[in-house]
């Protein structure tokens, strides 16, 4: 199974727990897929790294892009604020929105999959779109006292009773302002109109929140409150995912403050030019907790130290002839250099630690393959199924197989039904409670219908799933050969698991739709097959 460095005990059973389905169990958490390919999102406050943005697409990437091609490797940099005319952090919905775009970057990257940019401007608020009643309620009232307009936060957090504890949520600003998302010349006088509205009550209701919670940080209940910029939030959430594929660059313009010409982009200012104290401290705060997050380098081969890039630039006033000052023209050519190496460094690291150095291209593949259905099933697995306590309680044709299963030979458990009835979502509860009932000393195969490239028909599946049962424990090794001989192969691996009294729970949803009809006749065997008598566990 292993290609080289057949000694690495740790790539071998993170293999094997894949494939003897192990790793989905409570305290386990699925490996990432493997993927050919680099993708990024670059963060930043809106208008603050405009010329850095700028140079990573037309220098940085293009090089990055040719650097990769020959070992196969596709990258792309993902950045929220192009070709978008709208902050990201006044808008909580669209965080939410970029937050799963985070968690994909994360998943289907291979190394390195967040670029923050962090300067002398801590940036805009992200409004709670959740509040609880008692949350409200202070905040509301703690605003009367300081003797704060409470009509928007009336106008835009509306009670919803129908959730359980009934909350006030803040009302969508794009399903307010339809217009505020698309700009063309037919909506662009009410684009503009509504993006002030909006604009107007974000910046009040942002105002309103730092005051309550700076005057009244002494009270317990406005503790659980948070009111972090967009970026910040991004970092944090990327962090959580895995602190070694963040990046950061934190830009320091010295002698910056606010009386300086042009510095409105730059640093936190309130209406009047003066300086943003509450934003500033939080700014101050952030930049350390970055400093934390990549030092702690516990039980971690990548020096995490390195994801960080400091760099101090003099302020210059003429802000219009900044990228003709020598200064920012070295630091533009370090920010080129240092994205550069630090994610060719990163790759690589990823690669020498990663699964994928240590077998073969065919077992890369099926590992792959294997993994993407346990993907789906743990998606599948957290949503809830009406009534399925009672059927595993009352549901007597369940609860005799279950028990003849550990006893005697059986037959396999069937669910027929209309599309779109819930079969999926069932055999997938049943699964989860077997592994849950049976604990850590179960196997499981799990194949879903037309998921993968080779679950579209049924020769592939059984083929599939025959090549994983060669990796259960005592299974006998497949020779792989034409799909009969796999036939007798899976009824010896049956036997061999039944003799050892090793549990397996083979799962296969859709059965009915990967046929042909081109390939009926020639099927039938391994529907025989897949519906004989099965040994006892």
């Amino acid at each position: 199974m292993v290609s080289g460095h057949t000694n690495n005990h740790n790539q071998s059973d993170a293999y094997a727990n894949v494939m003897r389905g192990q790793v989905l169990f409570n305290d386990s958490q699925l490996p990432k897929i493997i993927w050919n390919q680099i993708k990024i999102l670059v963060i930043s406050n809106k208008d603050e790294f405009d010329n850095e943005r700028n140079l990573l697409v037309t220098e940085t990437l293009p090089k990055l892009q040719q650097h990769f091609l020959t070992q196969g490797i596709y990258v792309d940099f993902v950045d929220c604020n192009f070709n978008w005319n709208f902050d990201l952090s006044k808008n909580p919905y669209h965080m939410r929105r970029y937050m799963k775009e985070l968690k994909n970057a994360y998943q289907t990257s291979t190394g390195p999959f967040l670029l923050t940019f962090i300067g002398n401007k801590y940036g805009n608020i992200v409004l709670p779109i959740e509040l609880s009643t008692p949350e409200y309620n202070n905040i509301k009232n703690a605003a009367s006292d300081l003797g704060k307009n409470i009509k928007l936060l009336e106008e835009w957090y509306l009670l919803d009773d129908k959730s359980s504890p009934s909350m006030y949520k803040l009302k969508d600003p794009d399903e307010n302002f339809s217009d505020i998302p698309p700009r063309s010349i037919s909506t662009y006088d009410l684009n503009t109109c509504e993006n002030h509205e909006w604009n107007e009550a974000y910046m009040y209701l942002a105002d309103l929140f730092l005051s309550v919670l700076n005057e009244k940080s002494h009270m317990k209940s406005m503790h659980d409150i948070q009111l972090l910029s967009s970026v910040e939030i991004l970092v944090n959430y990327a962090t959580k995912l895995s602190p070694s594929g963040c990046m950061c660059i934190l830009r320091q313009f010295d002698g910056l403050n606010e009386r300086c010409k042009g510095s409105e982009n730059y640093i936190d200012l309130l209406p009047g030019g003066r300086l943003d104290k509450i934003r500033q401290e939080k700014l101050k705060r952030f930049r350390e907790s970055i400093t934390n997050k990549l030092s702690n380098n516990e039980n971690n081969e990548i020096n995490l130290e390195g994801n960080q890039t400091i760099i101090n630039i003099p302020w210059r006033d003429h802000t219009d002839s900044q990228s003709d000052d020598p200064d920012y023209q070295r630091y533009m050519r370090t920010l080129n250099a240092s994205v550069f190496l630090r994610i060719k460094s990163l790759n690589q690291n990823y690669i020498d630690v990663s699964i994928s150095n240590y077998f073969k291209s065919p077992e890369k593949s099926f590992y792959n393959e294997v993994l993407v259905h346990l993907t789906y099933y743990s998606k599948h697995s957290s949503h809830t199924c009406l009534g399925f306590e009672h059927f595993t309680e009352r549901n007597y044709s369940f609860k005799h197989w279950l028990t003849v299963a550990n006893t005697s030979e059986h037959y396999p458990y069937t669910i027929f039904g209309s599309r779109a009835s819930g079969k999926t979502l069932l055999c997938t509860k049943i699964v989860q409670y077997l592994l849950n009932t049976l604990e850590k000393n179960v196997q499981c195969v799990i194949r879903y219908f037309n998921l993968t490239s080779k679950s579209r028909n049924i020769s592939e599946v059984f083929t599939s799933i025959c090549t994983q049962l060669s990796s259960l424990e005592h299974v006998p090794a497949s020779n792989n050969e034409q799909y009969m001989n796999h036939i007798e192969y899976y009824h010896s691996a049956l036997a061999s698991l039944s003799k050892s009294q090793r549990p397996v729970i083979l799962m296969i949803d859709g059965i009915e739709d990967i046929t042909p009809p081109n390939q009926h006749a020639s099927s039938v065997a391994l529907y025989q097959a897949l519906l004989q008598l099965l040994p006892p566990k």
